[in-house]
């Protein structure tokens, strides 16, 4: 059956914003962000073949429960003989690999011939023809056409017309026939000689044929869908006329018994193309069909700057029969809903690479709209495959049916640009319900039945039990749960001490992993928490307030990419191993205690091996030194770690090999000298402290020595007193 309209032309449009190159509509409940966009299984086709331009599923029988994904390549080069860019139909099955689509032989066939004059002319004209322009199946059958198929009408003068042709295929591919509705003798080009019938194509829910044919009488058929809008059993027709209305655009409404017209809706803005795409879906579940037009040159001024192309998408939502309500922009807020729609934007984004644009509908749709869920990209970005063209990603669409089985329809996106179509699966909308139960709910801190571990001491307690179940359509075998328990968390926000504790790790926090499925729909974990001690808190009067927060793990594709390393100048194997020395000398090795005292340390550090990254050298001040600074020119900066004093200079990263750094330094005494690199290297130094000989040795009583580990000495009769300055430190410790 074809929808007739007037003439209209067949070329490649140049589109700014979104266009609704087809609509997804989602029949069961799906919520927002349930489109899979990582990884999405991605077939090619050859190079400059337009693979992508049309998409649709695959069903053999309704009984399979195989599905696969057929892709048209208008520009693809076949085996017939003779023809040039005749177009194809690839199937391709899932799952599959990227190379794994094959041609369907639709027509092996070249050109039929007649005599003319005595001499053989081509009577019809497959190259260029544009075969797979669109392709549609419905129960088995598969329709594929070529929209610029031509037609020697006028046998004499050798006139051909682009009337279209489509090829039905049934039983799995092993029977073929052509259709061609606009193929007559008739010249006037109002009538039915530029029809290019299969510039659309759809199927009814009894498995009729409609065909648009946009180049006869009134641009009618640009696109085609079909719905129920009567009130009775029979669905009508929706085609869109994009050029009708004197370049306002509409979508006509037809009678699928005897063609007639029923009612239209008008495009607002003058070659907005509105029509351009149409789709019908019942998107908020009362049982009746709605309408979705597209006018993807629709165009919007912001301030004062040039109108630009942004494209709209309208929704008429049915109210009754024959009854719609005004047309509904689509906004772009974020939300949940129930009914999904998939927009594409061929040449969206500021790459200009396409998006598509997931809304999300609801029961409320009239007041509230569609809302934007998630936007898809490219799986292959501008500059690949097909660099210095853009890929159309998203000028077609094909959603509705589930290939993997779960439940969840999933979506078919095309970017011809780069001959490439994304599929992108739908995951389970799980609803997860969790909550927890305390066991007593009132501590009392008497009731001591507890041992904390690793010791005798009982303490008050009290067990925690988390649960957590899943529910929904098709809820997959394994539902992993990411579950993070907090004891007492207003505690934390408001300041204070935590009052209750994790039993076994005296910790306020905890996160564990409830592994949960479709056979194991519902799961607890126990916990034991103890009061600490009254001593330890002072607000007994607060209820104490536990936070369970919960959320589903994402998965793990356990992929472990690359690193990037820089080249260092440490041999072939890029591999530094520094040979680090280290050694120190002090210009005096007594100083008199309660003397003006200073004191010069020359520390060497040599580096024998390949080069040493940042490279440290650690000195550790005793409690009774005083760094006054360092005289080298070396960045070197003071520190107090835990109560230690360090002074830790910077000897370069890296420090190269056989390089040797001198450093004169005041007041150091324990030194430490560390590299990232393997090797690494602690010197200790000793020195004395010397007492006058007029002076006695009182001990603790002296405040210079109050702080000292000393003993007193006589050494050939010189009276020493010698303090200990600190152990050595291990090497690498700071």
């Amino acid at each position: 059956m074809s929808v007739r309209g007037n003439r209209g032309s067949f070329s490649q449009m140049t589109m700014g914003g979104c266009v609704l190159a087809l609509w997804w509509p989602v029949f069961s409940g799906v919520w927002s962000f349930n489109i899979h966009a990582d990884n999405p299984a991605v077939y090619r086709g050859p190079d400059g073949s337009y693979f992508g331009y049309s998409v649709d599923f695959y069903q053999a029988t309704a009984d399979s429960n195989t599905m696969s994904v057929l892709v048209g390549a208008p520009k693809a080069n076949t085996s017939q003989p003779g023809i040039v860019e005749a177009g194809a139909v690839y199937y391709c099955p899932w799952p599959g690999q990227t190379d794994s689509c094959r041609q369907i032989p639709f027509d092996n066939a070249n050109n039929r011939m007649i005599k003319v004059n005595g001499s053989r002319e081509p009577l019809e004209f497959k190259s260029h023809q544009w075969f797979g322009a669109s392709v549609r199946t419905h129960k088995g059958k598969v329709v594929a056409c070529a929209p610029l198929y031509h037609w020697r009408t006028v046998k004499l003068s050798g006139e051909k017309d682009p009337v279209g042709t489509c090829y039905v295929a049934v039983q799995n591919f092993s029977a073929y026939a052509e259709y061609s509705p606009c193929r007559t003798n008739d010249p006037d080009p109002e009538g039915q000689g530029f029809c290019q019938a299969g510039f659309s194509v759809d199927f009814t829910k009894e498995g009729r044929l409609v065909v648009g044919g946009p180049g006869s009488y009134y641009w009618q058929g640009y696109s085609v869908a079909v719905g129920e809008f009567t009130g009775d059993s029979e669905q009508e027709l929706i085609a869109g006329v994009p050029r009708g209305a004197q370049n306002f655009g509409y979508v006509a409404m037809i009678n699928a018994t005897n063609l007639s017209f029923i009612q239209n809706f008008s495009g607002e803005q003058m070659a907005s193309y509105f029509g351009y795409s149409v789709a019908v879906a019942d998107l908020n579940e009362d049982g009746m069909d709605d309408v979705l037009v597209g006018a993807p040159l629709y165009m919007e001024r912001e301030m004062e700057s040039k109108p630009r192309e942004v494209g709209r998408v309208y929704l008429y939502l049915q109210l009754a029969p024959l009854t719609f309500s005004q047309p509904i922009p689509i906004t772009g807020t974020y939300t949940f809903g129930r009914f999904d729609v998939a927009v594409g934007c061929p040449f969206g984004g500021d790459d200009r690479a396409g998006r598509v644009l997931i809304f999300n509908g609801r029961r409320d749709v009239r007041a509230r709209g569609l809302t934007l869920s998630q936007e898809l990209r490219a799986a292959t970005p501008p500059g690949g495959p097909a660099a210095g063209g853009l890929p159309g990603y998203g000028f077609t669409l094909r959603g509705g049916r589930d290939l993997d089985n779960n439940e969840y329809p999933d979506l078919i996106v095309g970017a011809f640009g780069v001959g490439e179509v994304s599929v992108y699966r739908a995951r389970a909308v799980v609803s997860v319900e969790a909550g927890m139960v305390l066991t007593p709910k009132i501590l009392n801190p008497d009731d001591r039945q507890c041992v904390l571990p690793d010791t005798d001491f009982m303490v008050t307690c009290l067990r925690v039990k988390v649960c957590a179940a899943v529910s929904g359509v098709g809820i997959p075998d394994s539902v992993d749960l990411n579950v993070e328990l907090q004891l007492d968390w207003l505690k934390g926000s408001r300041g204070g001490a935590k009052r209750v504790l994790f039993l076994d790790t005296q910790e306020h926090q905890r996160s564990a992993l409830l592994q949960l499925g479709h056979h194991r729909p519902h799961k607890c974990l126990t916990y034991t928490v103890y009061l600490r001690e009254e001593d330890e808190f002072r607000d007994k009067l607060t209820p104490i307030s536990l936070a369970l927060n919960y959320s589903l793990a994402p998965p793990s594709h356990g992929q472990d990419l690359p690193p990037a390393y820089i080249l260092l100048d440490c041999g072939p194997d890029n591999l530094c191993i520094p040979d680090l020395k280290l050694s120190a000398s002090m210009e005096r090795s007594e100083l008199v205690i309660d003397d003006e005292n200073l004191v010069m340390l020359t520390i060497t550090a040599l580096n024998q091996g390949e080069g040493a990254y940042e490279t440290e050298l650690h000195a550790l001040l005793p409690a009774e030194a005083d760094y006054i600074g360092a005289l080298s020119r070396l960045n070197c900066e003071y520190r107090t770690i835990n109560d230690s004093r360090l002074v830790v200079c910077d000897l370069g990263n890296p420090m190269v090999e056989r390089s040797e750094l001198v450093i004169d330094d005041e007041n150091l005494v324990m030194l430490t000298i560390t590299a990232l690199n393997q090797g690494e290297g602690a010197y200790e130094t000793e020195l004395h402290a010397l007492l006058p000989a007029e002076a006695d040795y009182i001990g603790v009583e002296r405040r210079a020595l109050s702080r000292l580990n000393c003993e007193y000495r006589t050494i050939n009769d010189s009276r020493l007193v010698v303090c200990d300055l600190g152990n050595p430190m291990v090497s690498g410790t700071q």
